[in-house]
């Protein structure tokens, strides 16, 4: 796998394609400083995939045990036994020594149910394990180039955008895919998210079609998978950090997984999952999903971890976003335990957002909580109405996040519809009337104050743009019109590397505008 011998294009790069004896050329300088080093740990993040896979290359080489941080603003909690950055050195006599794949570990952070950072142990032998049985399962053509949104500090990033192509002897764009426009292939394989996948197929965005699509984090909606099988084969993958890949779908009608032809999957005597396989250190590996048999298929049915108590009462989350979900005014949901009491985070379908917004948030919620109590003792008593459910870097449920809009004093704005390019947004979205900020602002005729829409501004653009932005320095700030409750208003935001510019506007006057210095 890592035969730098032949002048085969290994990885491409804004455009160009390195052979494989250039990239031997662009890591030997950094194998010859990290063998001057007498620290063995190495941390690699995944900001940019093409220093990832030079520093990852020289870090196998030079024989260290690299530690992937997808966070890179957790790099500085880790001690001076740990190489941050890697330089260059004299390499003139230096001669590539292929290592022992047993003996080169690899460390990947995940968050566990706990949310704090677990370290799951692995080596490389494990990685290229996994490599050549996905291999064996999907015969991808070696003319295809794989594409990715994926980060390749993550496990399913690492495997499907680095190490199964490279085995297969594909060549790596290392350009990571933000938006559908910056796909140029026409035969290629895209690795990606479901959230990814969903917002192509909400705004009938695709562009190219992939030759196969490898997608995990999350469970790709059907109506995704639908739109993607017409033209694309989807492979929907089901694994965890700690296992590597379990098992996938190819399907939108198959509810069930086929585990991969070299994992044992079974359910123990709480209906947990149990994975055998060569994809990690450990014999057997137990995983938080509760699962059903169906011969050698399996279905997920929610997680354990995802027990809701209140007042002395249990609850599935998953079982209440079931019930929720089954509602004609609701397309999906997420509950969650908020303080003492269950919340809900709701994407509404379209009839659904008529409906709140002809009748009001109060009114919604009562005709939901009765349709609820049909079903469930505990019904969900905070609610907060997104345009979509948050998702990390991985595509999985951000919690943290949801957890954060929770955690607001501020009523949220409904936002009608959102649009992110590489460089901004425009986001439509309303006030709705009876949320908190109007009330004494003014008592005669309400009006949208000057700090909520400054607050907003700086929230939604962390937001799409996930990033922090310092609300320190602001300025230009300019207030021209005031904006009155359930008036459909326009944030127009524009992200350069210093500042962040904002605008609230409609099509035909300017309400506000500042600038948030990073």
């Amino acid at each position: 796998m890592f035969n730098f011998g032949d002048e085969k294009a290994l990885i491409k790069h804004n455009g160009y394609d390195y052979s494989a004896q250039e990239v031997k050329k662009l890591i030997l300088p950094r194998i010859a400083w990290l063998n001057m080093q007498k620290c063995n740990n190495l941390i690699l993040t995944g900001e940019d995939n093409f220093e990832f896979v030079l520093n990852f290359f020289a870090g196998i080489f030079a024989e260290k045990e690299i530690f992937l941080v997808a966070d890179k603003t957790k790099i500085e909690t880790f001690g001076d036994d740990f190489i941050k950055n890697i330089d260059l050195a004299d390499c003139k006599n230096l001669e590539l020594r292929t290592p022992d794949a047993k003996n080169v570990f690899i460390n990947l952070f995940t968050s566990g149910s706990t949310g704090e950072p677990k370290l799951i142990r692995k080596t490389l032998q494990n990685l290229l394990n996994e490599a050549e049985d996905l291999i064996k399962q999907f015969p991808i053509p070696k003319d295809c180039v794989f594409l990715t949104t994926a980060k390749m500090s993550h496990m399913f990033g690492i495997v499907f955008a680095l190490i199964f192509p490279l085995a297969n002897g594909n060549l790596i764009d290392t350009n990571m895919i933000k938006f559908p426009e910056q796909i140029k292939s026409d035969n290629f394989v895209f690795i990606t998210t479901p959230s990814f996948l969903d917002k192509m197929a909400k705004y009938d965005n695709n562009p190219r079609k992939p030759k196969y699509i490898f997608t995990a984090g999350d469970k790709l909606n059907n109506s995704a998978f639908e739109y993607f099988e017409k033209d694309s084969n989807v492979v929907e993958i089901y694994g965890s950090t700690e296992s590597g890949t379990v098992a996938f779908r190819t399907s939108s009608k198959d509810s069930f997984l086929t585990p991969l032809k070299n994992v044992k999957v079974r359910a123990d005597i709480n209906n947990q999952i149990v994975v055998e396989s060569h994809y990690f250190l450990e014999n057997l590996l137990t995983l938080n999903d509760i699962i059903e048999k169906s011969g050698n298929k399996f279905r997920i049915l929610g997680r354990s971890d995802r027990i809701l108590k209140v007042q002395e009462k249990r609850i599935s989350a998953v079982e209440l976003e079931n019930i929720l979900n089954k509602h004609e005014f609701i397309e999906n949901s997420y509950c969650l335990k908020t303080g003492e009491k269950v919340g809900a985070a709701i994407v509404l379908t379209g009839k659904g957002r008529e409906k709140l917004l002809e009748t009001g948030s109060a009114e919604l919620i009562k005709l939901i909580k009765a349709y609820v109590k049909k079903s469930s003792e505990i019904v969900p008593q905070k609610w907060r109405f997104l345009y979509e459910i948050p998702k990390n870097s991985a595509g999985k449920t951000d919690k943290t996040k949801i957890e954060n809009i929770f955690g607001l004093n501020l009523s949220m704005p409904f936002v009608i519809d959102k649009k992110i390019t590489e460089n901004g947004a425009e986001i439509k979205l309303i006030f709705l009337k009876n949320s908190n900020f109007f009330k004494g602002h003014f008592p005669d005729v309400a009006i949208l104050p000057g700090v909520v829409q400054l607050f907003f501004a700086h929230f939604l653009a962390e937001d799409v743009f996930d990033e922090k932005i310092s609300m320190k320095k602001i300025k230009k700030i300019k207030f021209s019109r005031v904006i009155k409750p359930e008036r459909e208003v326009i944030l127009k935001l524009k992200n350069s590397e210093l500042s962040v510019d904002f605008i609230f506007k409609d099509s035909e006057n300017q309400f506000s505008s500042g600038t948030f210095i990073k």
